[in-house]
């Protein structure tokens, strides 16, 4: 079968660019949460040691005890604000997605057009040769 041009590859080649491109940012944001969760999964961790730590020394000196609330609560902010950061990502990735699912219809769209249009014109194609190879033959019927 040959190739033929319905006049679309160039928005096919377009739409799965922007496929591609949405998929690559889409995976460069979840790698990004993943990364986050564990930098919250660590701090939580290191809060635990230290709450841990805390409860086991609880008849040390007030400095030291201090310090040691001091040290809980900047833990408590950052791990609040990973926790932000990994909402945040998330929703970054649901729309991401979101737009994924869009750029692969889209593509997908335009692919079945492209897919029509071939089928249309080989159609039409074989409808000519057809009607030439009929004509050709009434001639020689004709002739005979």
């Amino acid at each position: 079968m040959q190739f033929v041009d319905t006049g679309l590859a160039t928005v096919l080649k377009v739409k799965k660019y922007q496929e591609k491109k949405a998929h690559e940012e889409l995976v460069h944001l979840l790698h990004s949460k993943d990364r986050e969760q564990a930098a919250l999964s660590e701090l939580n961790d290191t809060r635990e040691n230290a709450m841990t730590e805390a409860v086991r020394i609880s008849k040390s000196r007030a400095l030291e005890l201090q310090t040691s609330r001091a040290f809980l609560r900047t833990l408590s902010t950052e791990i609040r604000q990973k926790e932000r950061r990994v909402d945040e990502i998330q929703g970054q990735a649901n729309d991401k997605r979101s737009e994924l699912v869009e750029r692969t219809q889209a593509k997908q769209m335009v692919e079945n057009l492209d897919q029509r249009r071939h089928a249309e014109i080989v159609k039409e194609a074989d409808r000519k040769e057809q009607r030439l190879i009929d004509v050709l033959a009434q001639r020689v019927t004709k002739e005979l």
